[in-house]
């Protein structure tokens, strides 16, 4: 019971944060192409908003998911390599918003807040929107590229846990994950659908 709870939270934190970023582009655009300095500048502050809302909170949520379920299931988090390569993933997207969206954004809703004034939008403005939305795109990419890693838990590489399962917990996993994830870690022949 335990794993599947952990495993919603997860997931609802995954539809937060990927949702959010892909919508809050998609809008943002959409207010920028109006040219409207107030309909732009409520956009701007939407975009910050909702980055504290839903994409801070979706990443707690998968982090406390994510982390929570490997405890469940007896997994090292750092010894598994589709586990590894999901959270790199997630880290090298979580560097781009860190190091460069999110700066840009807050210097754009200053900017969005003046103009929303003054009605003239400047020539920094479109540069920083245009400089969001590349980076943007790109920090995207590795985010979708970890859902796939971690719905296909690809095994060209053998993965080993650095210890044992854990044995007594494993009749809170559900059994086709169990079965899938023992044959992805090589800890026996079959091989299950995975989950």
């Amino acid at each position: 019971m335990l794993y599947a709870v952990l495993k919603a939270v997860h997931l609802f934190g995954v539809v937060l944060l990927v949702g959010n970023v892909i919508v809050t582009l998609a809008w943002k655009l959409g207010a920028d192409r109006t040219g409207q300095p107030s309909v732009i500048a409520f956009g701007q502050r939407l975009v910050t908003l909702t980055d504290w809302w839903f994409t801070l909170g979706g990443v707690v949520l998968i982090l406390i998911g994510g982390f929570g379920m490997a405890w469940v299931a007896g997994l090292d988090p750092f010894g598994v390599h589709w586990l590894v390569w999901g959270q790199i993933l997630f880290g090298i997207s979580g560097l781009l918003w860190a190091l460069i969206l999110i700066p840009t954004q807050i210097r754009q809703a200053r900017q969005a807040s003046r103009f929303e004034a003054t009605g003239e939008i400047p020539a920094e403005y479109w540069r920083g929107a245009r400089r969001w939305t590349g980076w943007g795109i790109l920090a995207i990419v590795p985010l979708l590229a970890a859902i796939w890693i971690m719905t296909a838990k690809p095994t060209a590489v053998p993965a080993e846990p650095a210890g044992r399962l854990n044995r007594d917990k494993q009749e809170q996993i559900p059994h086709a994950w169990t079965v899938s994830t023992k044959a992805q870690l090589g800890l026996n022949s079959t091989r299950g659908a995975t989950v």
